[in-house]
């Protein structure tokens, strides 16, 4: 049944960044629906938030609520092979964000923001999928699997399914970054297995050759595992074999009970297109680098809530069809994208991981800006290491200029 009802603003997607924006518009009054593929509560990996995602209390208004939040003061590197070590602890960063973040189970993360969403106004449809898009200056019409939806702007918040970004063929790879991924979960942790993160469960992230692997504890004795290569291939049989072989991992893992392990690859692009006339995407489907440094729903966030302060008094004006509406955002994001990019360019690519973080000394004078990078606080303009960083960022093999804006 084609349902032809004429929405403000029609959103794929109720991750982080979806949800996010269908509140803050939705809250002043706008009419916005959101389409969702799954139904929620579902699996999915990112767990690990940044300081920066403190907008979830100042423009949400969420309570951390321990049922979901577990405490996080930092990141923790580790290489076994070495026994090399180096703890980053927010509170040592430069002034501004919440000087920790948290952990967080994204099934009922993500249920959260939804619910805040609804709350705020929004309507949540799932287990609908958008199909095709078409802007122009009159409006936009979302073809889904349940008919077709028309609006007045179209926001696209689907994640690594990138769906403008497929339907433009505008997707740039990240090749030198993170190729794959394989990960899993484990429940019914013992006492000892969580004794590791006692008592400021800091994420851990375990360097290997060609990649590493992240230990996030989860609130209910629940623990994500991942690991990731810069090479493609990467199997299930490869993270086993790491886990049986180190002694770290299986100290936290004895006992417990392990789900499904799953692979991902190709996670890493920018979208060339990521917004137009009447069109803009925000979270995974406008850029998403690569987990090592876990800026995705910090950056999703980000995004989203810059998308909502340009399109709130846009549709007002009735310029929602600008074709520049959306620029200043891209200006804004596209510091911390380099920021990250650059970083994890570095990583994966020279030296860094040595020079930067395991030989990195306790008082050193980029340590605080070093730390407030990895605590997702890069849009400013005075942290020295950044701008360091952003001088000498590299460029990206395939790298293109952003296209024109238009329509769909």
């Amino acid at each position: 049944m084609a349902h032809e009802r004429s929405w403000d603003v029609i959103v794929a997607g109720a991750g982080p960044g979806g949800s996010t924006l269908a509140s803050l518009l939705a809250e002043s009054g706008i009419r916005v629906l959101v389409i969702e593929r799954e139904t929620f509560p579902r699996f999915h990996i990112g767990e690990s938030l940044l300081p920066a995602s403190e907008m979830l209390t100042t423009l949400l208004d969420v309570e951390p609520d321990p049922e979901t939040f577990l405490f996080k003061r930092g990141a923790q590197f580790l290489c076994e092979a070495t026994g090399r070590k180096q703890i980053f602890g927010f509170d040592e960063a430069l002034p501004g964000p919440q000087r920790y973040a948290w952990h967080v189970e994204r099934a009922r993360f993500d249920t959260l923001l939804r619910d805040r969403a609804v709350e705020n106004g929004a309507t949540v449809r799932h287990e609908v999928s958008v199909e095709h898009v078409e802007a122009g200056p009159d409006g936009v019409v979302a073809s889904t699997t349940r008919g077709r939806e028309r609006g007045r702007y179209f926001v696209d918040a689907t994640g690594q399914d990138r769906l403008l970004a497929r339907q433009f063929d505008s997707v740039e790879p990240f090749d030198r970054f993170g190729r794959a991924a394989v990960f899993t979960h484990f429940s019914e942790m013992t006492e000892a297995g969580r004794e590791p993160f006692v008592p400021n469960n800091d994420i851990r992230i375990v360097v290997i050759e060609d990649g590493w692997l992240w230990a996030i504890p989860l609130t209910h004795a629940r623990l994500s595992i991942g690991m990731v290569s810069r090479k493609p291939g990467l199997r299930h049989s490869t993270l086993d074999a790491y886990l049986r072989e180190s002694p770290l991992f299986t100290r936290m893992i004895a006992g417990a009970k392990r789900h499904e392990t799953q692979l991902a690859s190709n996670f890493s692009f920018r979208n060339r297109r990521a917004s137009g006339v009447r069109f803009c995407c925000v979270g995974d489907s406008a850029c998403f680098i690569d987990p090592v440094f876990s800026s995705g729903v910090s950056l999703a966030m980000s995004r989203a809530a810059l998308v909502a302060e340009r399109l709130g008094p846009a549709l007002e004006a009735g310029d929602e069809a600008k074709p520049e509406l959306m620029q200043p955002v891209e200006q804004a994001m596209q510091r911390g994208y380099d920021t990250f990019s650059g970083l994890v360019d570095r990583f994966y690519n020279s030296r860094f991981v040595d020079n930067m973080i395991f030989n990195a000394p306790a008082d050193g004078v980029l340590r605080a800006g070093v730390i407030s990078v990895l605590a997702g606080d890069v849009h400013r303009e005075d942290n020295e290491f950044q701008n360091m960083l952003l001088r000498s960022r590299r460029p990206r093999r395939s790298a293109t200029a952003l296209e024109p804006v238009g329509h769909v």
